[in-house]
């Protein structure tokens, strides 16, 4: 049996207490999972739990045969390990980087990869990142704190753009703060047009593609970026599921709950839209 917990943090101040007893551990078994989620973080999670990730916190649970407590924070996901593991008020984040040192990870369910979105209309050929260097492709939606930005450095894109990308946040002073693009609006500006291209993390952008009124076109990229200094930036990224150091009980149980519902899993990314890669 599932049971959610909604718990909000705002500002990073604690407004309902979870029940001691969800907690409690018969002979160091779990009884439930506490998983952190962020509220602004659509297509993954939102506050209506529509969110992908959402979904498969509750495939996790049931077939672990735990209890799930959804704690949802209103910060942005960057900051769940800050506010939510360390903070002791959650043990588990769906969806973290398989090689995250900050958690103990399980095996990765999937992988996928960054994404070139391009109207079907325009045509647009290209899986090498390199590949946004085409005529009549001038202004490129992203995410900000993400590898396009690099790209679009290296490809000598990236200061004719930059106007353009500021106003995707209403010009909004980035200094000592977390300034970030919805990815629904780049895929927006997309299919609206006014972006030749979109390049986002396909997982991000795969809910709004599928969704889109207009016929979008959503290609992997398929090589990795090679820095000036040797530095290596991946374009594809497994994804693990990410538990508490202070809770390594949980690992066994979720590790094998990502097995035996690997199927439903799979469904779920299906539905969403995402593109995956096969795990190597």
């Amino acid at each position: 049996m599932i049971m959610r917990t909604h718990t909000a943090v705002l500002g990073g101040a604690l407004l309902s207490v979870i029940p001691l007893a969800a907690m409690t551990q018969e002979a160091d078994r779990p009884t439930a999972i506490r998983v952190c989620a962020s509220t602004q973080d659509a297509p993954y999670s939102d506050a209506s739990l529509e969110g992908f990730e959402n979904r498969i916190a509750e495939v996790i649970a049931d077939e672990a045969g735990l209890e799930l407590e959804m704690v949802m924070i209103d910060q942005a996901a960057i900051y769940l390990v800050r506010d939510g593991i360390e903070k002791g008020i959650c043990d588990v984040i769906i969806g973290v980087d398989a090689d995250d040192e900050r958690l103990l990870t399980t095996e990765p369910y999937y992988k996928s990869g960054y994404a070139f979105i391009s109207r079907e209309d325009r045509g647009f050929e290209g899986e090498r990142w390199q590949d946004v260097d085409q005529e009549g492709y001038n202004t490129f939606a992203y995410r900000y704190h993400t590898p396009a930005e690099t790209i679009l450095k290296y490809t000598g894109r990236y200061e004719y753009n930059l106007v353009y990308q500021a106003s995707l946040t209403n010009f909004e002073d980035r200094r000592n703060k977390y300034t970030q693009v919805p990815a629904k609006l780049v895929v927006d500006e997309v299919e609206s047009g006014k972006a030749d291209l979109g390049i986002l993390f396909a997982p991000e952008a795969a809910r709004y593609v599928r969704d889109a009124r207009e016929p979008l076109r959503m290609s992997l990229i398929t090589n990795e970026i090679v820095r000036s200094d040797g530095v290596v930036i991946p374009l594809q990224y497994a994804q693990s599921v990410g538990i508490s150091k202070d809770v390594p009980e949980l690992l066994d149980p979720i590790g094998s709950a990502l097995k035996t519902g690997r199927a439903r899993i799979q469904a779920i990314l299906e539905e969403e839209g995402i593109p995956t890669i096969p795990l190597s």
